[in-house]
């Protein structure tokens, strides 16, 4: 039974927006614009050509009440002669019971006066030993499948930015607690994004995403940043029915974020993101 539990939740998690930045966490997981760092660069891989120089970012994550959950990412950035490059690794998983991993690589660059774009190709790695162990049908083993996400970063001017994202085009079909063959899609999403920049210290942002895997249903994402002496930043947001709400420092060479999101049935998700500039 508690290996159908795990399984069941996992599955609701599937690919889910992987470990998001404590800064997007905080700020209601709005980002599409609203991106600044190289941890942003897998919701939107246009943000690949704003690295200006070499980044390393690591995200932890503790989520749920679920027993011996991982996750975490790392990501590396680094600009390029013709154009930017970002590294991801990323893992989730109940030791025994479902893994999910992704591996990405981004390319990013200006392409004309304030229009930045960038691609991503991810390698989705997605195993089940529970599913194996209780002997779910339609289980079919660990996948490995490549896939890809685009990205669009338009500055209309120097407070306003506009974003599009696809993701996970091609994730590859996984069925688990069903009687049936068939898998879903669960990864596929369109993301449009806005970040309006009021004041030096204040930024409001706002995206609206289509549901994974569903892309007749939408739902709206808003975040709001407030920074302090150029050093402290304070963040709240909403996500759905979801609330946000972070905190960060930074330094001239490094940054740390904390956000948390509150879910009505598995408990909040606490995260922390540590990024370091050469």
């Amino acid at each position: 039974m508690a290996i159908l539990l795990a399984l069941a939740v996992c599955a609701l998690a599937l690919h889910e927006e992987q470990t998001a930045p404590a800064r997007m966490l905080g700020m209601g997981s709005a980002v599409v614009a609203a991106g600044g760092s190289v941890c942003d660069v897998p919701f939107n891989p246009a943000l690949t050509a704003e690295i200006d120089r070499p980044t390393l970012s690591g995200t932890y994550s503790m989520r749920w009440s679920l027993d011996d959950f991982r996750e975490y990412s790392a990501v590396f950035g680094v600009p390029m002669k013709y154009a930017n490059l970002a590294v991801l690794w990323h893992e989730r998983s109940v030791v025994d019971v479902y893994g999910e991993r992704t591996v990405e690589l981004s390319v990013g660059r200006n392409v004309w006066r304030d229009l930045s774009a960038g691609v991503t190709a991810k390698l989705l790695i997605t195993s089940a030993p529970g599913a194996e162990l209780w002997g779910d049908p339609a289980y079919n083993g660990p996948t490995y499948t490549p896939c890809f996400d685009f990205g669009l970063l338009y500055a209309l001017h120097e407070k306003w930015r506009f974003g599009l994202a696809t993701r996970s085009f091609g994730e590859p079909e996984i069925t688990l607690l069903e009687a049936g063959t068939e898998g879903e899609k669960l990864g596929r999403q369109i993301a449009l994004g806005s970040s309006w920049e009021v004041a030096p210290d204040l930024i409001l942002a706002a995206d609206l995403l289509s549901d994974e895997g569903n892309l007749e249903k939408w739902s709206p994402r808003f975040g709001m940043e407030i920074k302090f002496f150029e050093t402290v930043s304070v963040r709240a947001g909403a996500k759905s029915e979801r609330l946000g709400m972070g905190a960060g420092l930074e330094g001239d060479h490094w940054a740390f974020d904390f956000g948390l999101l509150n879910h009505r049935w598995l408990g909040n998700i606490y995260r922390f993101t540590m990024t370091l500039e050469y």
